[in-house]
Order: structure tokens, then C-alpha cells, then sequence
């Protein structure tokens, strides 16, 4: 071969090797870019944007754990599912129950491994709980959320506020209504319930002995009787307990309490030591206590000893109680929001909560208040209509220790004899600090 062609072919090469590693190190390296989390700036609700599977074609599967009894699984498997299944052929869910006993523990080690489910149904208590961990998802910026939430009853809605943001919606509700003994109310000269507290007190008055039962000073027990006369927890977004909890109108209503006690027409199993309120009302040494509508698990029965369900009477034209229920609630996790905002609404549609109401899963929505299949019940028709004045829990991370701070305010008062506006003032600090947390 001669010079100038092995000159010719060497040059030939070099050029080729160049032009390689150009090739090469113009490429881009998308592993890396993930590696590292430089996607990391991706919000919530950008991902949810880029989900196109809640109306696609794409096959995908949503997981949603809870803790359903074994009618309601039923009802929820039977029904329930096939709806959805027919509306999103392509969303399939995997329902996964879960033990109750076990359940929030559960989902807190969840978080740590990041082994979370796509949607959950929670208690309403743990849901500021969650957000605050992060692991959940705010919902105010998904298309017709404020529209949607409109739809709810307010009591089961606020249990989802946190820091400003709705971190689920309400899926099942109750509360506490008056549980009443008519045979023990015509004794006190009152031939039906009476609409107002102060018509019941005024005939109590009369009685000597205590008419009205409540289990105990804490909060689930106890609320109701103090926002019934008046009280109030927090400012209307659970951000502030100074000048609420510790106001006058508050001062008031626990007096209130403090004197019904003193007269002993209001007494208090875990101050006074006196008879349980469901076997009180069975027998009828009380007329009247709050309970939840799993009381009357046989009506008829409790109908023929007299004993039936009515509003909470109002006291200056207001009644009151507390709520309670399950959220359902989507986690930051799941790789397909849009398609798991979509269960969401679905699960609090009329058509679904009517499926679930069958095992008495009482509804979360106003419209479902009036609705026949509910005014025709004797027990859904009082706590529905109850539910339209509960009020809920403080929603807070620091739920529990919230609740000990009013426990202990109301023991120091009930049994300690304390003085209301001092216990008042120092409790609404306290929980101004856990608030603030």
C-alpha cells in the first residue's frame, strides 16, 4: 500500500472517532436526571395534571384500604364497585381491608416505608394527622373542588380543613342526637319532646332527681352540652382557642353546666358516680341523654319501652352536637391522582352514598337530607337532621393532646371545683400552643 493511501485512510478514522464521541457526549442522560431528583419540583398537583388514565384507556389499578364491617364490604363489593366499574372500565380497584385495631399504626408505617395505598377511608381525626406527615393530598386545586365541596353537610366537611387546605372529603357522618325516654318525660308533665332546652329544664326543675346523663368530661361527650349553651372551641378555621374558648359567652356556658350539675338535673358518670346513661334510659331514671344512632340497633324494641330518637332541643333558638364519621383521602404516593380524585368524587356521589346508607352508612351530603329514603326512617331522619348542627372535633395533628387539655380543665372544674374563667383561660393557651405546632 502506498503512503498516501495509508495517509488518506488514517485521516479517514481520526475523523470517525471524533465525530463519535461528539455523538456521545451530546447525549442526554435522562437516569441521572432521575437519580438525583431533579423532578423533584414536579408539585401534587402537576402530576395530577399529566395523569390522562381517569378518562384514558390505559389499564391501571388503584388500591384503597379500610376497614369496612362485613355487611358494609358486602354492600361496598356487590354494588358499590360494580357502579364504578361499569362508569371506568380502565380504573380497576383493589380494595383491601384492613384490621381496624391495627389501621392508623398501619398507615403511620406506611409513610416511613412509602408503602401507601392510592386512597384510604380514615377517621376524621387522623386526617390533619396525615397531612401533616405530608402524606396527603390537598384537594383544593383539582378541577370543581370548590363547586364539589359545596355539596357537603359543614360539620363532616370541616374534619378535612388544615392549614387552609381540604386533605379529603367527608364519606360517612354521624353525630350525637337525643335519645329520650317518653315514659320518664311524662312524669316531668311533658307528653312529647320539647323543642326547646328551656321548656325541658323548667319541667326538670321540678324533678329530685338527675334527668340528663352524660357519660364524661371529655370531649366527644361533653362538646355538644357546651356549644348547646353557647360555647365556642376556636375561630372558624381551628387557628386560634384565645378569645374563643376563654370568651364570656364560653365563661357561660360551662357556669351553665356547672349549675345544672349543682342542681343535680345534669349528672355526670365520671364526677358523680352515678348510673350508666344506656341502661339510666332503659329503665327510666333519665329522660334524656345524647348518643350516637348505633343506640338503637333494635328500634322496635326500644319503641316499646318507650324509647325513641329526637333532635337535641334548642336552648336560645340553637341546637347542637358533635360529629363524627370516616374520611376518604388520597395519598401523595399514588402515581394516578386524577384517576384517584375521580374514585374520590364518585364514593360521595348521591347514587353511592344511597347504596351505603342500605347498611347504615349515614350521608355526607345536603341534599340527601330530605331525601325519602331517609325522612322515611325513624332513626336516619333525626341524625341527618342533627347533623346539620355538629360541629367538629378540633381537626389538628395534635388531636389527642387537645383533647386531654380540655378533659383536664373540666375535671378541675367539675371535680376540683376551679374556678371557670381561670381553667378556661389557661386551656385555650395551651391549645393555642398546639395549635401553633
Amino acid at each position: 500500500m502506498s503512503k498516501k493511501i495509508t495517509k488518506l485512510l488514517s485521516m479517514f478514522l481520526s475523523l470517525m472517532l471524533i465525530l463519535t464521541l461528539g455523538v456521545g457526549c451530546n447525549k442526554k442522560d435522562t437516569s441521572d436526571e432521575n437519580a438525583t431528583g431533579d423532578n423533584s419540583e414536579i408539585t401534587t398537583n402537576e402530576t395530577a395534571a399529566n395523569d390522562t388514565t381517569a378518562n384514558g384507556d390505559e389499564q391501571i389499578t388503584l388500591t384503597f384500604w379500610h376497614t369496612y364491617g362485613d355487611g358494609e364490604e358486602t354492600q361496598f363489593k356487590n354494588v358499590v364497585l360494580p357502579m364504578w366499574e361499569k362508569e371506568h372500565p380502565n380504573i380497576k380497584i383493589d380494595a383491601v381491608r384492613q384490621d381496624s385495631s391495627q389501621y392508623h399504626q398501619m398507615i403511620v408505617t406506611a409513610f416511613g416505608t412509602g408503602q401507601t395505598p392510592d386512597i384510604a377511608r380514615i377517621d376524621i381525626v387522623n386526617t390533619a394527622s396525615y397531612a401533616n406527615q405530608g402524606g396527603l393530598v390537598a384537594l383544593n386545586n383539582f378541577d370543581g373542588f370548590d363547586a364539589n365541596k359545596a355539596n357537603f353537610l359543614d360539620g363532616p366537611l370541616s374534619t378535612n380543613l388544615y392549614n387552609g387546605s381540604y386533605y379529603g372529603l367527608p364519606l360517612d357522618t354521624n353525630c350525637k342526637a337525643a335519645v329520650v325516654n317518653m315514659n320518664t318525660l311524662a312524669s316531668i308533665g311533658l307528653n312529647q319532646v320539647p323543642a326547646t332546652f328551656e321548656e325541658f329544664l323548667s319541667a326538670a326543675e321540678k324533678s329530685k332527681t338527675p334527668l340528663i346523663s352524660v357519660s364524661g368530661v371529655g370531649d366527644w361527650d361533653f362538646y355538644p352540652y357546651f356549644w348547646l349553651f353557647g360555647g365556642t372551641l376556636t375561630d372558624p378555621e381551628f387557628k386560634k382557642a384565645s378569645g374563643y374558648l376563654d370568651s364570656q359567652a364560653s365563661i357561660d356556658a360551662i357556669n351553665k353546666l356547672v349549675e345544672l350539675n349543682k342542681k343535680k338535673i345534669l349528672t355526670i358518670k365520671e364526677v358523680d358516680g352515678t348510673a350508666d346513661a344506656w341502661d339510666g334510659i332503659k329503665t327510666g331514671e333519665y329522660a334524656m341523654f345524647f348518643e350516637g344512632p348505633w343506640f338503637f340497633g333494635s328500634y322496635e324494641d326500644n319503641l316499646a319501652q318507650g324509647i325513641q330518637a329526637a333532635l337535641i332541643p334548642a336552648y336560645n333558638g340553637k341546637s347542637a352536637s358533635v360529629v363524627g364519621g370516616e374520611n376518604i383521602v388520597m395519598f401523595n404516593s399514588s402515581k394516578h391522582q386524577d384517576a384517584a380524585y375521580e374514585f374520590l368524587k364518585f364514593m360521595t356521589s348521591e347514587e353511592v352514598q344511597l347504596a351505603m346508607l342500605d347498611v347504615g352508612q349515614l350521608p355526607v351530603l345536603k341534599s340527601l337530607v330530605t331525601n325519602e329514603k331517609v325522612t322515611g326512617n325513624p332513626v336516619w331522619s333525626v341524625y341527618m337532621k342533627q347533623v346539620e348542627t355538629a360541629g367538629a372535633r378540633i381537626p389538628s395533628p395534635n388531636h389527642d393532646e387537645i383533647g386531654a387539655v380540655w378533659s383536664n380543665a373540666m375535671t378541675n372544674i367539675f371535680v376540683n371545683k376551679a374556678d371557670v374563667k381561670s381553667e378556661l383561660e389557661s386551656a385555650a393557651a395551651q391549645i393555642d400552643e398546639l395549635l401553633a405546632q
